[in-house]
Parts: structure tokens; sequence; C-alpha cells
């Protein structure tokens, strides 16, 4: 049974932090960017926010590995942090953005929490379990897998329009949200989740251990998850025909 351990606590915590700074509205500060950052994307105000608020109360835990200013602090552990999941989201207004929280030992991921700043939601998984619940909410459930979605999410479509095309001929349904964390996050409500592009660590590392349980292809520039084992084969396919 998963538990809610000390740095999940802290992920969680630092998480509400941030949703009530953003709860007082947009500042002008949110916006500006600033230099490179250590994930090859520039680095926005809203990421440097969330960043500070994450180091504060994840740093005892041990380095925090950040999208944006590369490794910070010291300790056997390693914190893979992506502050603000779905950045052009956020800055954009768009209510579909969070942030991805990995601890990892030896290469590992042993805990994570991925959390849905735009409505509260949350995940966390410490052991073969991932819950969900809400920011501020002790109530926390086993999550389940949703029988009968009818729509899948195509995170970076534009990567590969060709597999897209082969999608909507075969009258698939999907979105590209643009938060791949949060995406991977749903992965046992919607009917598959694809990514297409080389991946970065700070947007994998924690969701895509929570989707253990699910089906999945991973390839240098393809990783496709599918809750069930026949919708996996058929988008294999369908990818391999494109």
């Amino acid at each position: 049974m998963s538990v809610v351990t000390p740095f999940v606590h802290a992920a969680l915590k630092a998480a509400e932090q941030i949703a009530d700074t953003l709860a007082k509205g947009w500042r002008t500060e949110y916006g500006e960017h600033g230099e490179i950052g250590a994930g090859g994307d520039r680095t926005a105000g809203v990421d440097r926010m969330a960043e500070e608020i994450f180091i504060d109360h994840l740093h005892p835990f041990g380095v925090v590995d950040s999208e944006e200013s590369g490794r910070i602090g010291e300790g056997d552990a390693t914190i893979v942090l992506d502050p603000i999941d779905g950045s052009e989201n956020a800055l954009s207004g768009l209510p579909y953005f969070g942030s991805s929280i990995a601890l990892q030992r030896r290469g590992r991921v042993e805990e994570a929490v991925v959390v849905n700043l735009a409505n509260g939601e949350c995940f966390y998984k410490t052991g073969g379990q991932t819950m969900r619940g809400r920011l501020r909410k002790d109530d926390f459930r086993p999550l389940v897998a949703r029988r009968g979605a009818t729509i899948g999410i195509f995170e970076k479509a534009y990567a590969d329009p060709e597999l897209a095309l082969a999608l909507l001929r075969q009258k698939r349904k999907f979105r590209s949200p643009g938060a791949v964390a949060l995406s991977l996050a749903y992965a046992h409500d919607v009917d598959f989740v694809i990514f297409a592009g080389p991946r970065r660590h700070y947007d994998f590392a924690a969701a895509l251990w929570m989707c253990e349980d699910l089906c999945r292809i991973e390839t240098e520039e393809l990783l496709i998850v599918a809750k069930e084992e026949e919708t996996l084969e058929s988008l294999r396919k369908l990818a391999q025909e494109r």
C-alpha cells in the first residue's frame, strides 16, 4: 500500500504553495523569459517561481536536478524536477499545466508526484500502487483504469504528422494538450497516450514510472502507452505502416 512519505508530503506542500501563489493572479514577471534552462527551453518567470518553491521544500532530500537550473545542492538521492510541466499552457492561460517530481536513488525512481496545478488533482507513487487525490485533501485512493474511454492523447503530434493523419483516417480521436507528464498521469483514464520525438528525463521520470502497470512501446522517437494490449498492438502496427 502506498503511503504519504515525508518526500511526497513535502512535494505536495510545495505544489499547494505554487497553486496558492498563482491563485493570487497573473503577474507580468511570470511571462518574462530568461536564459535557456537545463532542459533546453527558455526559462520563464513562472518556471523560476515554481522552481524556487520546490527547492525550498525538497532540498533536504537530495540533489535537485531541475529542468530550469540543472543540479542544485547535494545528497545521495536525486530529485528530477519539472517545476511547470506545460509552461506554454500556463503562459497562455490554458488550464492544463502542472509539476513533475521524481526521487531517484542509484538511477531508479523510488517515489514520484505529479500535480495538475490548474485543478488541484494530484498523483503519487511510493511503491506498487499509484494514488490519486487532490491538494489539501487527505482522501487519496488507488488509481484505477477507466474503461470505455473514447479518446487518446498524442503529445507533440506535430512531430509525427503522418501518424497523426493515420490515426484520423482510422477515426481514432485524440487531443494534444501540451503537458506530457500530466498526460501520462492520466494514461489510466484515456484510451492511449503517444509522445513523438526525443524524450527529456525531466518530463518523464515521475509519470512514466506511474505507468509501469500499463502496456508500453518505447523507441528513440516514439512512446506509446495504452491500457489494453490490443490497443497497443493496433497502434504499433499503425506506426509501422505510416
